[in-house]
């Protein structure tokens, strides 16, 4: 069971009584009157984990406008703040960790375009280390070993198909293929296996046709394959892993934003509900520290600005 807890100013003073005792309706009515936030709504954005802190770059605004913005959350104080700029405002990017390294890949503003940009959170600032072998956006990052993999995404055109791999921003190959391409999947790694869950195959961006189908990419022999489906179709969901245990937050289902929490089990390639967050939630950011992970931003009924913690028991 997971528990989903709203960061509040008393988090850091009750964390292991809220996490492991408080029962879920206690945990979510409790916090909800004080949570921690970001400086302002967004969505479509990205977050990375670094130095114990979570940066959150680029996105769009509560307006719709794709932003520039990079903020900081620190859960230990609970504080967020404005950390600086991108070189270039981007939302349905793909964002990766490498060697400390935070890398923005991709995304869209006007167009969609190919641009790799990298945040130094020193000087504020950001500039473009590289360009991808074609524009892309809707796309989702998952590090594995020194590499960032490159699952799905959008041209402009369609669904992509094609399997990116880099390890410095300025080099990519192709490491599979998708069986299904799809746009705004959400996808985890569990040792050499990457795993894509859902995803838009066709039409509007909330109103298309989704897909149930759980893909995993192998990456030594380079294959991709169906190797499950959920519960319902599925896309804008977050996925992350704890302990070696994949969990599935959120998305838009066909009737709409979700609140889901969903386990998956790699061994058997079986997927299970196993709790559900505080209210509905699709196209958050997501990082995780520790055994908590943590999801930033996103759209419920409207552009959020608050930060959920989640935690298996």
């Amino acid at each position: 069971m997971l528990q989903p807890l709203l960061h509040s100013r008393a988090y850091s003073r009750c964390l292991a009584v809220a996490l492991l005792v408080i029962s879920l309706p206690a945990a979510v009515a409790g916090a909800a009157q004080k949570a921690f936030r970001l400086p302002a709504p967004l969505y479509r954005t990205v977050a990375v984990a670094t130095t114990g802190r979570i940066y959150v770059l680029g996105g769009h605004d509560s307006a719709g406008g794709t932003i520039s913005n990079v903020y900081v959350f620190d859960p230990r104080s609970g504080v967020s703040r404005r950390a600086g700029s991108l070189a270039l405002p981007t939302h349905g990017a793909a964002a990766a960790n490498l060697g400390g390294r935070i890398l923005v890949i991709g995304g869209a503003a006007t167009s969609v375009h190919d641009v790799v940009q990298q945040f130094f959170p020193g000087s504020r600032r950001a500039r473009v280390v590289g360009l991808m072998p074609t524009v892309r956006a809707d796309v989702t990052a998952a590090v594995v070993g020194r590499r960032a993999i490159l699952v799905g995404g959008f041209d402009g055109v369609g669904p992509q198909r094609e399997v990116w791999a880099t390890a410095n921003g300025r080099d990519f190959r192709v490491v599979a293929h998708l069986p299904q391409p799809v746009r705004y999947p959400a996808v985890a790694a569990v040792g050499s296996a990457v795993y894509v869950f859902g995803g838009l195959i066709t039409g509007g961006e909330y109103t298309g046709t989704f897909t149930s189908a759980i893909q995993r990419i192998y990456l030594p022999t380079g294959t991709a394959r169906i190797v499950g489906h959920l519960p319902t179709p599925l896309a804008h969901a977050m996925a992350a892993v704890v302990s070696g245990r994949v969990y599935v937050l959120g998305g838009s289902a066909p009737g709409g934003p979700s609140a889901a929490i969903r386990r998956f089990d790699p061994v058997r390639n079986r997927i299970a509900l196993v709790g559900r967050l505080p209210h509905s939630l699709t196209d958050a950011a997501v990082a995780t520290i520790g055994r908590t992970v943590y999801l930033l931003g996103g759209i419920s009924r409207e552009p959020l600005a608050t930060i959920i913690a989640v935690r298996p028991r």
